[in-house]
Formats: structure tokens, sequence, C-alpha cells
């Protein structure tokens, strides 16, 4: 497990925190963007709330009430702007040119990768300090990190 520094360290300490505690409000008072979207339940009862930031490409999901993820977009998807601070996420990285390469360099050895049917994208997960960490890469750019627990 690699241990990890940068604002992305919050993200890790807030997995699993309700919606209300400390830890999440410290995220979202970072920026006034933020928007809390109704709650869905799915057909397992499971209660998920999204509560994003597209100005700042932060997206954070709740399940049944405690943070899941944390994304973090990098390049413009959607109705998301990049994370306006790509160098300061991860210490050691500027995500806005980051390789497989340079996330190895930093975050060691990946657990695992992945890619769509048509090799398109690709995910690469770290073992961090607190959580799972996946990269998500397009045409070999890094599109979006996103924590979860591990």
């Amino acid at each position: 497990m690699s241990e990890i520094s940068g604002e992305i360290t919050s993200h890790l300490a807030a997995l699993g925190a309700g919606t209300r505690d400390r830890v999440v409000f410290a995220i979202l008072t970072r920026n006034p963007h933020f928007i809390e979207d109704e709650a869905v339940t799915d057909a397992d009862g499971v209660v998920r709330i999204d509560i994003t930031n597209v100005v700042e490409g932060l997206l954070l999901r709740f399940r049944d009430g405690a943070l899941e993820r944390v994304r973090t977009t990098i390049r413009r998807e959607g109705d998301y702007f990049p994370f306006p601070r790509p160098a300061e996420l991860i210490t050691g990285l500027d995500l806005s040119t980051a390789t497989r390469e340079d996330l190895g360099r930093v975050l060691g050895a990946p657990l695992a990768e992945t890619s769509d049917d048509a090799g398109s994208v690709d995910e690469v997960r770290h073992a961090v300090d607190g959580g799972i960490l996946t990269a998500t890469f397009e045409a070999d750019e890094l599109v979006s990190v996103t924590v979860t627990l591990g």
C-alpha cells in the first residue's frame, strides 16, 4: 500500500463518512458550487445521493448515507470541467500530463488493470493509504481519478 499526499487525502479521509460529517463538510466548503441531487433508491433498496461540483470536476457519491466514492475529473467530460488544481491533487504528479508510468512511479505497482471491449478505456487500480485509487484513461490520457474504500 502506497502512502499518498496532496488534496486527495481529504477525499480518502472522508470515505465512509455521512453527508453532514465534518470531513465531508471540509470538501464541500472549498467551493460554493456543490449541488445535492435527489436521492435515488435502487431495486435492492440502496439509497444513493450524489453531491456534485461540475465547476471543480468533483462527484461525491453516497450509498445509504455514507460516502462511497469521490471522482475527480481531470479532462473535461460532459458537464464536468477539469479539476482546476491537477498538480495539487496528488503530490509528485501533475495529473493533467500524468501517464500510467508516472502513477506507478509515485504510487507503486498497480493492483489491477482493466479495459473495455474496444480497448479505448483503461482503468488502473492502486492500493493507497486509506483506500483504492482508480485512474481511468481514454486513448492513453488520464480522464479521472476515483477513490473508494479498500
